[in-house]
This record gives structure tokens, C-alpha cells and sequence, in this order.
């Protein structure tokens, strides 16, 4: 059994998720197979499929994809750790679409200093900012802007920069309704949880691909009992994690509970996509800490989009929030 099928889906695609996932899956294998410092080409391949455009407006103003087909885009990319600035168009995307624009040039979004979420006074980093993203959407009050981006700098993530704004903002549009904002929330932590799936998930098969050939005593040590626990208990959160990000992107195409299913995707995301690759690490040994091995990119990208709208604790806590809320009050 190869890596690519190693670890299978909670729920089977349709014929179309199916082909979409095939599609992005390709432009995956291309990518880990490039240049490190090079994804020109990866985000060419993406704009050419169209999934750069994914969130964009339809005639009737809907996304021109779904919720569920874009978490597929996302977590097949996040496979192999790519530079192109994906989930940051994404996101913008989806940001001027409910605010009733469209965009003419790649932009990404303007977060909070801690990453956490949303501007709302027009001033923070833009994430997500690499090549060929030079602006960034921003709320600023009742507002939605737009601002120009400086060059963009690293960040413990490799594979993702972050921009400050270098000249004025300008508006596009009247900000969208809270619920609008709420909404796009669950969108980006669906995308993060995604992100977080697909990152985990691969450096994962590979780890138990390498336990298959890696010999020690003369025997391959997938055989040993501590690296089977290990692998367990990792298939068993890669599965936990899929269920959670299907369950949140059918919330959210079907107009369902996406604040809650969202909030628990993105929390148990952000903690057990660490873990994972952190197990897929003691897996790998040594090798999996030197430079030349990409496991430490799986991990630097798994700890910071851990943090990125709403880390483990401060998610948890947000979904208490709202369910306490409930209790009191009832649903909305």
C-alpha cells in the first residue's frame, strides 16, 4: 500500500470531489518534487484549475465551489508543505464575495498581531503573503479595505510569510453584517483545520512507510511493538481529525451549526495535528531533525497554523462560550 493511499477518507467523495481531489493531489506531487525556494509554478497550477478562485462569486453570488470541495483543495496542498499563498486567496476570496466585490489581483487577509483573527481597525500582518499576493484585505469599523503590501518576511513556518501594510488604505465596501463576519470565521477555521489534516496526514503515511523499510536488528522496527503504538494512536487522531473537518464543511454547505462544528474542528485540530507529527518524528528518529528531511517542515507549518485564527485553548474555550450560551438563552 503506497503513502498516497495509506491513510483513506471517513466518508467517500463524490465522482466530482473525487476528480477535484485527484487534480489537486497531482499538483501536490509536483510541488514536493520542485524547488524549495520556488512555487511559481505551484501557484500557476493552481490559478490554471481554478483553485485559486474557488470562494469567488457565481452569477448568484454563491461560491463557485463548496466548503467541502475547498477543505479537499486545502488539505491535498497542505500535503506537500507548499509556498503558493493558497489559503490566503482563499480567504480573501471568500471575504470580498460576502461583501458583494470581486477581486482583480491575488490578495490574501489582514489578522490580528497575534494571528487570532480578523482585524477590525484596519491595522495587523497580513498572513499568508508570499508571491505573487502583494495586498491584503482588512475590516476596518464598518468598512472593508484594502491595502498594499510591503516585502513580506518569514516566519517559523517556511512554507508562509507575513506583510505589513506599506501605504494607505482604501475602501472597497461597506464591511459585511456580523453574521456574515461569524460566518467567514467558521470558514477560516475550517481551512486551518484542513490545512492542519492534510499536513499531518501525509508526514504521517510517510512515517509509517518508513517504518516498513527501516531496518534495526534485522528486522523492520514497524515491527516493534512502541512504534506500532505510536502509529495506532496517530491513525486513530488522523481519523478523528478527517471526521471533524468533513462534519464542519458540511455545516457549513449546509447552512448547519458551523460556529460549533467549526470551533471543534480548529480545536482539536490545532491540538492534535502537532501531536501527530510530532509521533510521525519519534517515528523517523534522527533523520526526521536534520535540515534535508522535510519532517520539520510538516512541523513548523502544523505549530503555527495552530495558532492562526484560534489556538487549541482559546477555541475550546470560544465553543463553551457559545454552548453555555445556548443552555441559557437557546439557539439563535
Amino acid at each position: 500500500m503506497s503513502a498516497a493511499t495509506l491513510v483513506p477518507t471517513t466518508a467517500p467523495d463524490t465522482d466530482e470531489e473525487a476528480d477535484l481531489r485527484a487534480t489537486a493531489r497531482d499538483i501536490a506531487r509536483r510541488c514536493r518534487d520542485t524547488a524549495r525556494e520556488d512555487h511559481s509554478g505551484c501557484w500557476s497550477a493552481l490559478d490554471g484549475a481554478g483553485f485559486t478562485q474557488l470562494r469567488e462569486a457565481d452569477e448568484g453570488g454563491s461560491p463557485l465551489a463548496t466548503a467541502t470541495m475547498t477543505a479537499i483543495v486545502v488539505e491535498e496542498l497542505a500535503g506537500a508543505v507548499c509556498c503558493a499563498p493558497l489559503l490566503g486567496a482563499l480567504l480573501a476570496g471568500e471575504l470580498a464575495r460576502i461583501a458583494g466585490v470581486s477581486l482583480d489581483t491575488p490578495a490574501t487577509v489582514l489578522l490580528t498581531e497575534d494571528l487570532a483573527g480578523l482585524t477590525v481597525d484596519g491595522a495587523g500582518l497580513a498572513w499568508d503573503a508570499g508571491a505573487p499576493v502583494r495586498r491584503a484585505l482588512a475590516v476596518s469599523g464598518g468598512d472593508l479595505l484594502v491595502v498594499d503590501l510591503g516585502e513580506p518576511t518569514g516566519t517559523q513556518d517556511l512554507s508562509r510569510f507575513v506583510a505589513r501594510s506599506s501605504g494607505a488604505a482604501r475602501r472597497l465596501a461597506a464591511a459585511p453584517s456580523a453574521d456574515a463576519l461569524e460566518r467567514f470565521a467558521s470558514f477560516a477555521r475550517l481551512l486551518l483545520a484542513a490545512d492542519l489534516l492534510g499536513t499531518a496526514g501525509r508526514v504521517f503515511a510517510d512515517a509509517v512507510e518508513y517504518a516498513k523499510q527501516r531496518v534495526q536488528f534485522g528486522v523492520p522496527i514497524g515491527s516493534f511493538q512502541a512504534v506500532q503504538h505510536l502509529c495506532g494512536w496517530a491513525y486513530a487522531e488522523v481519523e478523528a481529525l478527517r471526521s471533524a473537518v468533513i462534519t464542519a464543511a458540511w455545516a457549513l454547505d449546509a447552512d448547519a451549526e458551523h460556529r460549533e462544528t467549526s470551533l471543534v474542528a480548529k480545536s482539536y485540530a490545532a491540538r492534535a495535528g502537532v501531536e501527530i507529527v510530532e509521533h510521525a518524528v519519534q517515528v523517523f528518529g534522527g533523520v526526521a531533525i536534520t535540515w534535508e528531511f522535510p519532517a520539520h517542515r510538516h512541523l513548523r507549518r502544523a505549530l503555527l497554523d495552530a495558532e492562526v485564527f484560534g489556538g487549541a485553548e482559546a477555541t475550546a474555550d470560544a465553543l463553551l462560550a457559545l454552548v453555555d450560551q445556548e443552555a441559557t438563552n437557546g439557539p439563535e
